[in-house]
């Protein structure tokens, strides 16, 4: 072969190398980070997710369940990863949009270490009212509230966390105030509302779908874009007339800074179709989660755009650092 030859050769191959590396990318199984503990919703929901993608990716996903440190655990373990595809990482609102202003030097950069991959769900939350409260309504609430001035509570799991930021979001938008009360865990939390000991509080519904007449608490409003499906009597938090929270908290596939661009589109499109499978979605939504499939482009830029505008709220609510 002349060089002319084995140049044009050279350049044939470089040309079709990516497309080869995407027809046989997987060829092993997938490894990834879960930052909870098996069992919890988002773990729930990144085994199911993980399952039926597997089938179409034709290898399985490893799910390995990395709790603790605010997620910057799992976040590490993921940014110090191997960027050749076979690991990623499922991740919330709180590593990505929370922990870069709530943690000084904290480990891993979110806007260059971890790359989105696709939205997996967008939680919905929602304000819950002790059963032993008489209302019904946010009118109700607001009436109760105002006739009590310092007669309420609300329960978080600390300044900076959603449920506190709802706590001061409610304060501003109804001209009332809720002492905080933060707790360590949801099951006391719950413990605390069903006794009355608590009045108020504000979190992700996944874990209320199953409330026969209201036992755990009232849900008054839903702050999902439009009502869930299994919650079609409660109004978003729009319709209550309170505006727009802006808290998103959603669930996302992420993975090391340097994975290819190549893989990362090809993964989210292969992710997606599993998540548009009719069975996949009727979960998440029986899950009171919303699907909402993305590029991988649009879904950073949602996260990026969230980071700033948590941002904004840490230095409007004067939301102390954690040192």
């Amino acid at each position: 072969m002349n060089m002319k030859a084995k140049a044009i050769f050279l350049a044939a191959a470089l040309t079709f190398a990516p497309q080869v590396h995407a027809q046989t990318y997987p060829t092993k199984p997938i490894r990834v980070i879960v930052p909870v503990s098996p069992g919890a919703l988002t773990d729930i929901v990144a085994r199911r997710i993980g399952a039926a993608a597997a089938q179409i990716m034709g290898q399985q996903w490893v799910l390995e369940n990395r709790p603790g440190a605010n997620f910057i655990i799992p976040a590490e373990a993921c940014r110090r990863a191997n960027p050749d595809g076979y690991t990623f990482c499922v991740l919330t609102t709180s590593a990505l949009t929370f922990n870069p202003h709530l943690i000084d030097n904290l480990p891993y950069n979110p806007a260059t270490d971890l790359k989105a991959v696709i939205n997996l769900g967008m939680f919905v939350g929602g304000l819950v009212a002790s059963p032993k409260l008489d209302v019904k309504t946010i009118d109700d609430l607001k009436k109760a509230m105002l006739a009590k001035p310092d007669g309420f509570n609300f329960g978080t799991y600390g300044p900076s966390t959603s449920p506190n930021f709802f706590r001061l979001f409610l304060q501003e938008r109804l001209g009332v105030k809720a002492s905080e009360i933060p707790y360590k865990g949801a099951s006391e939390l719950v413990s605390s509302l069903v006794s009355g000991e608590l009045q108020l509080t504000y979190t992700a519904l996944g874990n209320w779908a199953d409330n026969p007449g209201d036992a755990k608490g009232r849900i008054l409003v839903q702050d999902g874009a439009r009502r869930s499906a299994r919650l079609p009597n409660v109004p978003t938090v729009g319709e209550a007339g309170l505006g727009e929270f802006p808290i998103k908290t959603w669930i996302g596939l992420f993975a090391p800074g340097g994975v290819p661009d190549a893989i990362i589109d090809q993964v989210n499109r292969q992710v997606g179709e599993a998540i548009n499978k009719a069975e996949v979605r009727d979960f998440l939504i029986g899950q009171i989660i919303e699907p909402s499939v993305t590029t991988a482009k649009e879904f950073s830029d949602f996260v990026a755009k969230e980071r700033d505008e948590t941002g904004k709220l840490f230095q409007k609510y004067n939301i102390p650092k954690i040192k």
